[in-house]
């Protein structure tokens, strides 16, 4: 994944999790995460995001630009569950997109990713871990598919 799109997803994530009124405070935000980058940048980039202010509060306007909903956060419980949430009505996407991906439904089997399903509500996503010890690895499969989390 390029810098770039691990920038755009910091933004995004940054703007859905938090009220940010000015871009100032988005690069304040994206400066504790290692990019300090200049404003005229910054606006070229929410442009591009389809960010904007909406009631005095920076929001994404369009969803349908981002090609995978966002993961806001997610909670590994001492089960071995992996709990994922991401933005109201995004969940079943989310689901999809890992099932797809990690999931070989034709043999009802994983794809060595240690995932065996997801269950979606509306904003939270399940995972489904073969066991215990494959928590750890899906974890890492975490981290590459969204780079922008601060796991």
């Amino acid at each position: 994944m390029s810098r770039d799109s691990v920038l755009d997803g910091y933004i995004l994530t940054i703007i859905q999790g938090h009220k940010i009124s000015e871009q100032m405070e988005l690069q304040h935000h994206l400066k504790a995460r290692g990019y300090d980058i200049p404003q005229a940048t910054l606006s070229r980039r929410l442009k591009k995001l389809k960010v904007a202010k909406v009631s005095g509060i920076y929001k994404v306007i369009d969803f349908g630009t981002v090609n995978l909903p966002l993961v806001l956060s997610f909670h590994v419980s001492e089960f071995g569950l992996i709990v994922l949430h991401t933005e109201p009505g995004n969940a079943n996407s989310l689901a999809y997109y890992i099932d797809q991906k990690y999931v070989d439904f034709h043999t009802f089997e994983e794809k060595d990713s240690g995932i065996l399903g997801t269950i979606a509500g509306d904003d939270t996503v399940l995972l489904i871990i073969k066991s215990k010890d494959c928590v750890a690895k899906v974890v890492q499969l975490l981290e590459v598919e969204f780079p922008y989390l601060m796991l």
